[in-house]
């Protein structure tokens, strides 16, 4: 008896087992239970992209479009691009809305995507609708819109202004989400925010999109690295090599990845395979350094006679050659091979890529991230109130990530808050405000005041006390 009281207990805490029971209850019209188990699934696998479809789909037969409207689209940024109807649900609830212009978009989106769809029958009608009844014509600019964002996004990188070019590349992948460009970038991006949980899920969308792509493979295993899944890790460095290199970039990308973690072996077969076909000084010297490590001198001596052809015109090639393959200088390459390999690039006279700086990596690695502080007690009931009005589609580190922003939001006060019994309400509006602008939800304010039932002057005051940057 006991046995099966355990088994019903694992089934009851099956999230497949409300998926299927929330579904069953909305084809009955039984909405709020639907609703109900709906929700339990979705606490159950938070991120489970078919649960957050139907419950999105579920929202937006019960008219509630922007609640909806924000799943379908954490879905295509943060899940899983290739949900193509997410852009019918967000063209039907922009037009259920008003919203023309968006409309339109989204449909286009989807023609754009998936032509052959089971939509696109009725995509086409609207889409035709649209054009010729509300003047509206996109014409796929949502590419270019994406190219234009990725670029700000690059500009704000090169002056170090993180904040605004995660902004751009979480714009550019709305724009369009098959943007990989845009995707890896800001998965590197979150990196070193600290943000590594959803670095992963950004990186986890380029794998469906391209699962060969090499930065992105290479993003995979920084990150498997940095959250010590060892076997995975393993698995996805030993299979690297082997991956199709499609042009120089991708070649160092990939090298790159081998030099940090010491596969200098695997490194010197990669690099042997496309040296010929991408024969230069720099490829050279990254060969010439792998030979040196693995003690393959006699040929590192070998190369440096192809290598000198290119001395003439760089100085700091030749006294780096000289350097290199000087035997009394092998123990200090051997202890500083991340930092012999990111000067190549400085020796070569070649700016660095964000795709393959070894340095910048290496540091990521080994960043531990900033001291742990805890919250003080007198501030859990702010945390509480944005717990109780939580969204749907907020992630599953909700509750760790409004903590981290109060705590910041705190230590950088010049006074501080005292929260009183009537003041909670506004500082959890505030703070989940913030969460929405910091991870770029589209959340106004005008909803976060009616959810909390407080005036916009306690919200804009409770902003403003707060002072929290996004």
């Amino acid at each position: 008896m006991k046995n099966n009281i355990l088994s019903i207990s694992e089934y009851r805490n099956n999230p497949e087992f409300y998926f299927s029971k929330g579904l069953r209850l909305a084809n009955k019209k039984n909405l709020s239970e639907a609703y109900r188990n709906l929700m339990k699934a979705l606490e159950l696998e938070p991120d489970n992209s078919e649960y957050k479809f139907n419950m999105a789909c579920f929202l937006s037969e019960l008219q509630r479009p922007r609640e909806a409207n924000r799943l379908f689209n954490d879905i295509l940024t943060n899940f899983d691009p290739t949900m193509f109807d997410c852009f019918f649900g967000l063209g039907c609830n922009s037009f259920e809305v008003g919203n023309n212009e968006k409309a339109a978009e989204y449909f286009d989106k989807y023609l754009y995507f998936d032509a052959e769809g089971e939509f696109s029958y009725e995509i086409s009608e609207m889409a035709f609708y649209l054009k010729l009844y509300s003047e509206v014509s996109h014409n796929n600019k949502f590419l270019k819109t994406s190219v234009t964002n990725l670029k700000k996004a690059q500009t704000y990188l090169k002056e170090n202004n993180t904040e605004k070019a995660v902004g751009c590349l979480y714009k550019a992948i709305r724009a369009n989400p098959f943007n990989v460009e845009a995707r890896n970038q800001l998965t590197l991006a979150l990196m070193e925010k600290q943000q590594f949980i959803r670095a992963e899920y950004i990186n986890s969308t380029v794998n469906i999109i391209d699962s060969e792509n090499i930065w992105g493979n290479c993003l995979n295993i920084y990150l498997l690295s940095r959250s010590k899944r060892n076997a995975a890790f393993r698995r996805a460095l030993e299979i690297l090599p082997y991956r199709p290199i499609e042009n120089r970039d991708e070649l160092l990308c990939a090298a790159t990845v081998l030099m940090v973690f010491d596969k200098t072996e695997e490194l010197v077969k990669l690099v042997e395979t496309y040296a010929v076909e991408y024969s230069d000084r720099l490829v050279y010297s990254v060969l010439m350094l792998a030979y040196i490590i693995t003690g393959k001198r006699s040929k590192a001596l070998e190369l440096s006679e192809m290598i000198n052809v290119y001395t003439a015109n760089c100085g700091s090639l030749a006294d780096w050659v000289s350097y290199i393959t000087d035997e009394n200088n092998r123990g200090q390459i051997a202890d500083n091979v991340v930092k012999e390999y990111a000067n190549l690039f400085c020796v070569n006279q070649e700016p660095i890529k964000s795709r393959y700086d070894a340095g910048r990596y290496y540091d990521l690695l080994r960043d531990s991230g900033p001291d742990k502080i805890k919250l003080p007690k007198k501030y859990a009931p702010i945390i509480e109130g944005a717990l109780r009005n939580r969204e749907i589609m907020y992630s599953s580190l909700y509750k760790k990530e409004i903590i981290s922003i109060l705590i910041k939001a705190v230590q950088d006060l010049k006074q501080p808050v005292e929260p009183f019994n009537g003041s909670y309400d506004m500082y959890s509006a505030a703070l989940e405000y913030s969460y929405c602008r910091l991870f770029h939800i589209d959340m106004e304010k005008g909803e976060i005041i009616l959810k909390y039932k407080i005036t916009s002057g306690l919200l804009n005051d409770a902003l403003k006390v707060l002072n929290i940057s996004f």
